[in-house]
């Protein structure tokens, strides 16, 4: 916005919409979704960045802002798992919630540092309640609030657009104006599609009471109409999007070592961190 391109704001801003769509929604099976607690975990991660990237560098700021934002938020909100579904093949601690050793198990070469403290699940949302020991595999910020900084961020960030918008000496909004006249229509199926996806997951909550019973029945028309907007608005961003893909691809050998070093090079530190069972690796 500050630099005068409102269409890279919507982008981002669409792409911090995306992440909680991972909630406990209809298309998550209720004793699956209780088992895994996918909630910020299969949407707030990095590899789900990389995949926003693909069809644009800037949907993919807005899910990393989002993911950054949740990892500060409240103790009842749990954090983020950054590096799911890697972050699951680690099974334990290899210190238990009260901070003391447990025994190795011969069957696991790396364990989290430790449990999850009692508090942090027991007192989480209903939806990010685990049973029995937690791995600590999701980031917690330095800043557990009361949506003091939530608040802060939204209200703060909400002041200083209008200031940019409407300062006698300094007005923009004849540039947001004509964007919104002009090219908005693309960006406006994406956000529609995103509405229609969490009315039909709001619908169908299983943290809570179902709202409108009657109307439950109509949550799956809702959830397809949302999917086909999606699809319309990839369709009418596909320019941008194989734009965006020679440019990922303007540099073939850097693209093809990245794609293939980077793995390798991590899968020998793993191999190597995990070469004696005397000495667990931790993470």
């Amino acid at each position: 916005m500050f630099f005068g391109h409102p269409d890279i704001a919507f982008i981002i801003g669409l792409g911090a919409l995306l992440p909680d769509l991972d909630r406990e929604y209809w298309f998550i099976g209720r004793q699956a979704y209780r088992d895994e607690q996918y909630h910020r975990a299969l949407f707030h991660n990095v590899f789900f960045m990389a995949l926003a990237y693909l069809i644009s560098p800037f949907l993919s700021l807005g899910v990393f802002l989002h993911v950054l934002l949740d990892s500060f938020t409240t103790v009842k909100d749990r954090g983020c798992e950054w590096f799911y579904p890697i972050s699951r093949w680690v099974k334990r601690g290899l210190y238990n919630a009260d901070g003391h050793p447990k025994p190795l198990d011969p069957k696991e070469d790396i364990y989290f540092f430790q449990e999850d403290p009692h508090g942090l699940v027991d007192y989480a949302e209903i939806d990010l309640q685990e049973e029995g020991p937690v791995p600590w595999r999701r980031v917690y910020g330095p800043a557990q609030n009361s949506h003091l900084l939530d608040h802060g961020f939204l209200y703060g960030s909400v002041v200083v657009i209008l200031i940019w918008l409407f300062a006698p000496d300094n007005a923009h909004y004849l540039i947001l104006l004509t964007y919104l006249l002009k090219d908005f229509f693309v960006l406006a199926v994406g956000f529609i599609a995103m509405v229609f996806l969490f009315v039909a997951g709001e619908l169908d909550r299983r943290d809570e009471p179902v709202r409108i019973p009657k109307l439950n029945f109509v949550k799956y028309p809702i959830f397809i109409a949302g999917l086909m907007l999606f699809v319309t608005w990839i369709a009418l961003y596909w320019t941008k999007i194989v734009a965006n893909f020679h440019n990922i691809l303007s540099y073939p050998i850097t693209f093809l070592l990245g794609v293939t070093f980077v793995p390798l090079v991590s899968l020998a530190v793993i191999k190597w961190q995990t070469r004696s069972s005397k000495t667990p690796a931790i993470v």
